[in-house]
């Protein structure tokens, strides 16, 4: 088992070994090392050419450590545990646990050698004690990185970094922390690479953001349309005497847009490093679903009973609705907005507890409301899906009365049902928050390296 000591203990203890005997030398120094000249007599002496003894040494600890049985006489107390000394805090530990781990510092015998003390047979370690803990903890049981509570983000991170924790290690601790990874995929052509970071990068040059500004107002400007458009001072026709009108200032306003967006579409489409990935990314379907509305509507217009067919204004003005999906374009330039699906996303699964919950209760309120409520002569509620309806509003403590219980029963049922809204409503406020300040934090840059 891993001993953690306390930093008021011995500076000079050793760890016990079953090979304590022989650890010592002749003169009682606390060398590691015995060569086999050394143990013919008491008066033998070892090297003084610190290179041959170290190069020694590590073979010492790759055949101990490794598990190898052939017989040898060089020992070492670290084959079997070895202490740590981090900036005066005393670790023991097994190195069988660190072995586990032969790419990380510790659990390389080559790596950590450089930090190993000879007069003292420990290895010091000048670095972030809180931090160690965590690094212990994970030598000794596995499993996943946790950071403590009083570390900062990026204290710890560049704690993991110079232990050389396992790459995917560290990448689960940052997924489950809320950091957001942006991995930037080029095209392999440098013209297409030129022009991918000019339409999805607006970081990379000053091109690449005033064309990111360009894609924000025409955005915003096809959102303010699609509302103005609905007034009725302001609302005009797509036709004219049976003949499209294509002169109107919004058709013309939303055609300037689309071609902007169709122009988007394109460019990104055919610059992209892979059309598979491409059409996966929700924003790309975003873009492609905002303009085929129009194209849809151009079409009907052009067809020669476009203006004559009785059903061209219904299916109109549900392709226009179906614009409004370019409000989800914002989301790609907005670091809000980008936060808030993220928080959404990783709070799944306590939304999903706050539906089942909610529908347990619904169920449950409306059929004792039902049964309350039923034969008084003015009761509202008629059945238990009639129901449904007023415990949804009940629990969600929106209160529009247009159904409400008459009886005295009823009105206790409504009570309990409102307090059970109130405490069911609470179930998913403290996951969302959480998840909301860790991708807040991490997408602002106050907790990133």
């Amino acid at each position: 088992m891993a001993v953690p000591f306390i930093s008021n203990q011995s500076r000079y203890r050793r760890p016990m070994s079953r090979n304590r005997n022989q650890d010592q030398d002749a003169d009682g120094d606390l060398w590691l090392f015995q060569s086999p000249e050394s143990t013919k007599g008491a008066g033998s002496s070892r090297s003084s050419d610190d290179k041959e003894l170290d190069a020694e040494l590590i073979v010492c600890l790759e055949t101990c450590c490794n598990g190898n049985t052939s017989p040898h006489t060089c020992c070492l107390s670290t084959c079997d545990r070895f202490t740590i000394n981090v900036s005066g805090q005393y670790y023991e530990l097994w190195a069988t646990l660190v072995n586990r781990h032969p790419t990380t510092l510790l659990g390389n015998p080559r790596k950590r050698l450089k930090y190993f003390d000879k007069r003292r047979n420990e290895f010091f370690f000048d670095r972030h004690r809180p931090t160690f803990e965590s690094i212990f903890n994970y030598y000794m049981y596995g499993g996943k990185i946790r950071r403590p509570e009083p570390v900062p983000d990026d204290i710890f991170l560049r704690e993991l970094d110079f232990y050389e924790i396992e790459k995917e290690v560290v990448d689960l601790y940052k997924d489950e922390e809320g950091y957001i990874q942006e991995k930037m995929e080029l095209p392999d052509s440098k013209w297409k690479r030129k022009i991918w970071m000019l339409m999805e990068y607006p970081e990379t040059s000053p091109y690449a953001y005033v064309v990111a500004i360009v894609s924000v107002v025409i955005t915003l400007l096809s959102i303010v349309l699609f509302c103005v458009e609905t007034l009725p001072s302001l609302s005009g026709s797509d036709c004219i005497d049976g003949r499209p009108n294509f002169m109107e200032p919004f058709f013309i306003m939303e055609t300037v847009c689309t071609i902007w967006f169709t122009l988007e579409v394109v460019i990104r489409l055919f610059s992209c490093p892979s059309k598979i990935k491409y059409f996966k990314d929700f924003k790309n379907i975003v873009d492609i679903t905002a303009i085929v509305p129009y194209y849809i509507s151009l079409s009907n217009l052009l067809a020669p009973a476009g203006c004559d067919s009785a059903s061209s204004g219904a299916s109109l003005a549900f392709l226009r609705v179906v614009r409004l999906v370019r409000i989800f374009k914002l989301t790609k330039h907005s670091a809000g907005l980008q936060v808030l699906i993220l928080t959404f996303k990783a709070s799944i699964q306590g939304l999903m507890l706050f539906l089942v919950a909610m529908v347990v209760c619904v169920l449950l309120f409306s059929s004792a409301i039902y049964y309350a409520e039923h034969g008084i002569p003015d009761a509202q509620i008629k059945s238990i899906p009639d129901g449904f309806w007023w415990a949804v509003i009940t629990m969600c403590t929106v209160g529009y009365g247009d159904k409400v219980p008459v009886g005295p029963l009823g009105k206790l049922i409504g009570s309990v049902c409102a307090l059970a809204g109130v405490l069911t409503l609470a179930i998913p406020v403290p996951i969302i928050t959480e998840n909301f300040n860790k991708f807040y934090a991490h997408k602002t840059g106050r907790s990133r390296m």
